[in-house]
């Protein structure tokens, strides 16, 4: 026992260092969605579906007091918020298939207007004029970007509507995961709005008419890796960091996603940014570490919720 008390303890010390894991974990999963060739309805089913499993089996060795206690309500919310991820999943894949990598993880990234929004319209809490200065100059990045794509050929209109609705989507699902995760623990949250979110997947197939098999057993390989990098390895280690590294500092190495996510689609594809992109891009990302660094939504609430959506 007195030994792997000492493990974890290095692990504690070293926490600074392992922030770097979900770094690169997260926004692998552009890589990952380019690779697999399904439909984005598919990819959702089996990436959601690999992940209740997974998630399954914490929570049958130990989570069964988290659901004591609810209510109808907060089942019906933890739907809703997993309806909400539903949709989002969706608008990602969409829009990495669609548009290029830089705009999509940047565009994807303005979730925090909608919290923003939220916070002031409905939970009548004072906004930081800084954290409002940090939006519009991220606006400001994500109207370069889109003015730049519709000289390009391609969906990438398309791609990118998809990547903002994305965000839009990823706020809806991140507030309503604060509300729930105050009356629930995380992991049993996390796997009744994996478990939901997997059920829309399965009825959008029905209704579609998606098939549910004949993809290769490289797509079904590549969905299973992206599962356990970018939901499982990515989600855990995020939420243990913040436990021991300042808010702060998780703060701002969460605003270097965006660029790792570039560089996977330099790396991986050849996909060099154009000049105004790149403009665009940094115009955004500053934009957006400004708002992470002034905001009153405490930045270990952002993180906890950030690995889930990607």
């Amino acid at each position: 026992m007195d030994n792997l008390n000492k493990e974890f303890n290095i692990f504690q010390r070293n926490a600074r260092k392992l922030v770097i894991i979900p770094i690169l974990a997260g926004p692998a999963s552009v890589v990952f969605i380019r690779l697999i060739q399904t439909d984005p309805l598919a990819m959702g089913f089996y990436r959601l579906g690999f992940s209740v499993l997974i998630f399954a089996v914490p929570v049958i060795l130990g989570g069964h007091k988290g659901f004591k206690g609810l209510t109808r309500k907060d089942y019906l919310c933890c739907v809703i918020s997993g309806f909400f991820l539903f949709c989002h999943f969706f608008c990602w894949f969409t829009a990495v298939k669609n548009t290029s990598i830089a705009s999509a993880i940047v565009l994807c990234s303005f979730h925090p207007l909608v919290i923003l929004f939220f916070t002031y319209v409905f939970m009548k809490q004072k906004v930081s004029i800084k954290a409002v200065i940090g939006i519009l100059i991220a606006l400001a990045g994500g109207a370069v970007i889109a003015g730049v794509n519709q000289t390009l050929e391609g969906n990438y209109i398309m791609g990118d509507i998809a990547a903002f609705m994305a965000a839009v989507l990823f706020g809806g699902y991140f507030i309503m995961g604060q509300i729930m995760r105050a009356k629930i623990p995380t992991l049993n949250y996390v796997f009744i709005v994996f478990g939901s979110c997997f059920l829309f997947f399965t009825i959008a197939m029905f209704l579609t008419g998606t098939p549910f098999t004949g993809y290769s057993s490289q797509d079904y390989l590549w969905i299973l890796v992206m599962t356990l990098v970018c939901q499982v390895i990515a989600h855990t280690m995020y939420n243990w960091c913040v436990g021991y590294v300042p808010s702060l500092y998780i703060s701002v190495f969460a605003s270097v996603e965006t660029v790792v996510a570039v560089l996977y689609g330099i790396i991986f594809f050849r996909e060099i940014p154009a000049f105004l992109q790149c403009v665009g891009a940094a115009i955004a990302i500053s934009g957006l570490l400004y708002y992470n660094l002034n905001s009153q939504v405490t930045p270990k609430e952002e993180n906890e919720g950030s690995t889930h959506g990607i």
